[in-house]
């Protein structure tokens, strides 16, 4: 229970963050760790926004130190070092967003919060797979399974590259959609626009080999096994370019990009526990 209610925690955390960047109010509280000098600030909205999602994030993390220890306590040999881990990544990022607070949210900084952020998810996600009892923990790339190891980095970088995007303040740079300034491939290809259309082709890479896969899923006995997972990722990917279109179309409207995010983490939730699932059942 520990475990889910971590993870369903580390879900608000990261949409409340994303809605924090939309509506520009990163710098709510322009210092840290206390909020204009004080640990409860006076009502500002943009404030407000930003001390919650501070809030959320010191609940978010009492959690997840209780998870860490029940899975230290269940973990076996070298696993153990997986919540350890877990916990110092944890506190590199609490150290981490109070210096992006305080230089001000510079973009390679706030790029590189998130992608530390993705890595305690996918970790907090295989603890949660891999209770240590009734699943000991593993690590496998053997098998069909493997593929979506890769495909879960694949996803990774597209996570990452998303926020690029976002900090760099390219979601603008291709105001069009499905064209990039009434291109397929835009002429110049640098900057801001490099930035975006890298975006997009990544999302059409992805795109490209769930779908392959999933076409394979139907002739190939061993990959049938994992017809529901590309179904249902293939399902998130469509509703993913379709907001993708609506972010660009509604000049980044906040709760448009903040669904962005959310179908995001649950593609990359579901290519992971494909992974997982594979890497249980070949040692079954």
């Amino acid at each position: 229970m520990i475990g889910k209610i971590s993870l369903f925690l580390l879900f608000i955390l990261f949409i409340w963050g994303n809605l924090v960047a939309g509506l520009h109010a990163g710098l709510g509280c322009p210092d840290w760790p206390l909020c204009y000098g004080e640990v409860v600030p006076p009502y500002r909205w943009d404030t407000y926004m930003e001390f919650m999602h501070r809030v959320i994030g010191a609940i978010t993390s009492i959690f997840l130190a209780i998870f860490c220890y029940q899975r230290f306590r269940s973990y076996n040999g070298f696993a153990k070092f997986i919540p350890i881990l877990i916990i110092l990544l944890l506190i590199f990022q609490i150290i981490l967003g109070g210096i992006v607070v305080i230089m001000e949210l510079p973009v390679d900084l706030t790029t590189f919060h998130f992608a530390n952020a993705m890595v305690i998810f996918a970790l907090v996600l295989y603890m949660l797979y891999f209770d240590g009892i009734y699943r000991k923990p593993q690590f496998s790339l053997s098998g069909y399974g493997g593929i979506f190891f890769f495909l879960s980095i694949v996803i990774f970088i597209q996570l990452v590259l998303g926020a690029y995007v976002r900090h760099s303040s390219s979601g603008l740079a291709c105001p069009d959609f499905p064209t990039c300034l009434g291109y397929l491939i835009p002429p110049e290809l640098s900057g801001l626009i490099l930035n975006h259309f890298a975006h997009r082709t990544l999302a059409y890479l992805i795109t490209i080999i769930v779908a392959v896969m999933l076409i394979a899923s139907y002739t190939s006995k061993a990959l049938k096994k994992y017809q529901f997972e590309l179904l249902l990722l293939i399902g998130f990917i469509v509703l993913q370019i379709l907001l993708g279109a609506g972010v660009v179309l509604t000049k980044l409207q906040f709760a448009v990009t903040a669904l962005h995010l959310t179908v995001a983490l649950l593609i990359f939730y579901t290519a992971l526990y494909a992974w997982f699932r594979g890497m249980q059942e070949s040692s079954v």
